[in-house]
């Protein structure tokens, strides 16, 4: 049995690398789902395997069953029972049996660097589909190739800043300094290219978690760092931000910020930053939400991201689906839309399995410094994208916890004595003590 399961857990090695690649893009999901059977395959044979800890020991276990089974109760009350499954198996249960996948993945590896190359190598084809096609990305976008494989530019500049977090984790090192930093810039640039104007406060926010072990013991060097980050983000929020509006009449143009009805001064350098805030119809989308999920406050309407609007839809006012015609796809708020979805018990369950992530990464700040901050910076660059929308669903999902896996699993790895990971040596030292007192008696017998 142990050697078969070894056998099978080959899988991950061409599971995780095809899953790095392709969830940069759109229209692949034959292969997503392929890679997952496979990943599911690995996972499996490891938690049957006696060389592995058992299933409980596993990481996040307690809260992943929680969010899990809380999540998938719902569906029970659901007014749309189909549409709550299919979204939980998309949003709930691949992307956490690929966090376990890719965790096991990581603690074999011993050069991680290779195999975070291809998620590289598809950052540039990305890059490259973004100059061919400046300015056309936003939908809708020609069906020709290469086109038909961007994804949305929501979900592909969230990519970017996942992407980040994984550069400035394992490829940063002298060796790889050059490909890593590249990555990077490269996310920079597909973010620049999506004209996603709330990309660069969550690419902020990922850069200062993310590089904090580059200047943590130099006080000047980090000022430096966040005044230059800080500024770069203004500056790249107001050139997105022009680029958006270039377009439009100026008629429509405001160039004042106003908000609830007051007037806020905005420098004339920013002036398209206030046209974009006076203009944005979020607060509006995300007052009408609140209210509706206090009519469910407890257990929500099911699991789904459609499913409250969906639900809400005759409740809706029709000077907000005049303003906003997207205000029926969902609350463009992560945590309000959990909240509607599965009620204050889903977020707050949803929290302590993010809240654990961050943990368990911060626990290795000491042995893995550069993965720890990548880790805990995946999670920030995720929040700070997802409080103006949210993209966390589908390959996005998939990535964020196959990226959290990975960097966990090279971290334990690194962090347990002779290369294995801190549960699979925990297992084995437990293995050997049972081996132990079972020889024990048979060793008197001899005597």
């Amino acid at each position: 049995m142990t050697h078969t399961a070894a056998r099978v857990e080959r899988v991950f090695w061409v599971a995780c690398p095809v899953i790095l690649f392709v969830v940069m893009f759109g229209h692949m999901t034959a292969i997503v789902f392929n890679a997952l059977a496979l990943m599911a395959l690995g996972v499996a044979a490891a938690a049957w395997s006696p060389e592995r800890p058992s299933l409980r020991h596993w990481p996040l276990a307690l809260p992943i069953a929680g969010w899990a089974g809380w999540s998938l109760a719902s569906v029970a009350w659901s007014m749309y029972p189909s549409i709550s499954l299919h979204a939980w198996c998309d949003e709930v249960l691949y992307p956490l049996v690929s966090f376990w996948g890719f965790w096991l993945f990581g603690t074999q590896l011993r050069r991680p660097e290779p195999v975070v190359a291809v998620n590289w190598i598809a950052c540039v084809a990305v890059a490259v589909i973004s100059a061919l096609n400046w300015g056309h990305l936003q939908p809708p976008t020609p069906n020709t190739f290469p086109m038909h494989f961007y994804n949305r530019v929501g979900h592909t500049s969230t990519l970017a800043v996942f992407s980040m977090a994984l550069f400035a984790g394992f490829m940063l090192r002298p060796r790889w300094r050059v490909i890593g930093a590249s990555g990077i810039v490269l996310c920079l640039f597909i973010g620049l290219a999506t004209l996603n104007r709330f990309f660069w406060p969550a690419a902020a926010a990922t850069l200062l978690v993310a590089l904090f072990p580059l200047y943590r013991r130099r006080l000047p060097l980090a000022l430096l760092v966040i005044a230059v980050v800080g500024a770069a983000g203004v500056g790249t929020l107001e050139l997105s931000s022009r680029l958006r509006t270039a377009a439009l009449p100026p008629a429509t143009q405001l160039h004042d910020l106003a908000i609830e009805g007051h007037q806020v001064y905005v420098p004339g350098s920013l002036s398209a930053i206030g046209d974009t805030v006076s203009a944005d119809t979020r607060p509006k989308l995300w007052a009408f939400y609140v209210g509706e999920a206090e009519r469910h406050a407890w257990v929500g309407v099911g699991f789904g991201k459609p499913l409250p609007g969906i639900v809400y839809r005759s409740e809706m006012p029709a000077s907000l689906l005049a303003v906003e015609p997207q205000a029926l796809t969902h609350a463009h708020n992560l945590f309000i839309n959990t909240w509607l979805q599965t009620g204050f018990i889903g977020v707050v369950l949803q929290t302590v399995l993010l809240l654990c992530l961050v943990a368990r990464f911060w626990r290795l700040r000491r042995v893995k410094p550069w993965l720890c901050a990548a880790g805990i910076a995946l999670v920030a660059g995720m929040i700070a994208k997802n409080t103006t929308d949210d993209f966390m669903w589908q390959t996005t999902m998939l990535a964020f916890w196959a990226f959290a896996g990975l960097l966990l699993g090279c971290a334990e790895q690194a962090r347990a004595p002779g290369g294995t990971s801190t549960e699979t040596a925990r297992g084995q030292s437990t293995a050997a003590r049972s081996e132990q007192r079972r020889e024990a008696p048979t060793a008197e017998l001899g005597e």
